[in-house]
């Protein structure tokens, strides 16, 4: 069983969320145990007690992220199958998800770096994705409801639609706080405009 799937110890969810904040601040090759140590205001060799090697503190802050974000699309994916068809709905719960993860920009940082370092690392790779996985297949749900296309085109559209919903998140990033929010909101009502029922089928 994953740490992240174990009841955490606050010690662990200490180091944890210090490692976030170092990986998303200092990228892949700043996210040292001398580093996370510093910035959980531990004594240095604290965090390699929990998590001996640097492959061990990536996976496991691999395995928090993912399950956050899992738990967020599984939360999302559930409030949209109450109201199937509704895009104005589907429009402002996807915009509320985004601009909650716009409040944790570590968060999403975190999510970038981890994201590149899946492409070396198959293990990682097999658990960080899999959230993204079902975010594919909620948004598929969705266009299911509404009616829209034949079933091999909305799979391919779900996977795209996903992939720049994605690319909103992380444009997002590189903005002014500011503007962050409107950016999104705005992007995403674009982006789902598509779902709502065929005009011909009303």
């Amino acid at each position: 069983m994953s740490p992240a799937r174990e009841e955490l110890s606050p010690r662990r969810r200490q180091i944890l969320a210090a490692a976030t904040t170092v990986l998303a601040q200092q990228g892949n090759r700043g996210l040292t145990h001398r580093a996370v140590d510093r910035e959980a205001g531990l004594s240095e060799g604290s965090s390699s007690a929990y998590f001996r090697t640097r492959d061990a503190l990536l996976r496991a802050l691999g395995d928090v992220v993912a399950d956050r974000l899992s738990a967020d699309v599984a939360a999302l994916g559930s409030r949209l199958a109450s109201c199937p068809g509704d895009h104005e709905r589907a429009v402002a719960e996807v915009s509320r998800l985004f601009s909650r993860w716009l409040s944790e920009p570590d968060l999403l940082a975190a999510r970038l770096e981890l994201t590149v370092a899946a492409t070396r690392d198959p293990a990682l790779a097999e658990r960080f994705t899999q959230w993204r996985d079902d975010l594919v297949g909620m948004v598929r749900g969705v266009m299911e409801a509404a009616e829209t296309g034949s079933r091999a085109p909305r799979e391919a559209s779900a996977e795209t639609l996903v992939a720049a919903l994605d690319g909103v998140l992380l444009a997002s990033l590189m903005l002014p706080q500011r503007r962050r929010r409107g950016f999104v909101s705005d992007s995403v009502e674009q982006l789902l405009s598509g779902l709502g029922p065929n005009p011909a089928q009303t």
